[in-house]
């Protein structure tokens, strides 16, 4: 099963997301700000992750840039 990181801070629109993916047979893992989806990204793997752009604490860019430059893809 392929498991898919959702990182939306508005409640209802991540709960949505995951429930349609969750339905659809993926497994989802919410995170509503940059922090909580980077501790997850460090201790967990994750085949895809949809990120929302403008988070509380930063934004989807640069939480793709820093797991990229991580990860060394």
């Amino acid at each position: 099963m392929q498991k898919i990181l959702i990182v939306e801070d508005d409640l209802a629109l991540n709960a949505g997301l995951c429930f349609e993916l969750d339905t659809s047979g993926y497994l989802t893992v919410a995170a509503y700000n940059c922090q909580k989806a980077q501790q997850l990204l460090k201790t967990d793997h994750f085949d895809l992750a949809i990120l929302d752009i403008n988070l509380p604490d930063g934004n989807g860019f640069d939480l793709a840039r820093e797991t990229i430059s991580r990860s060394n893809v």
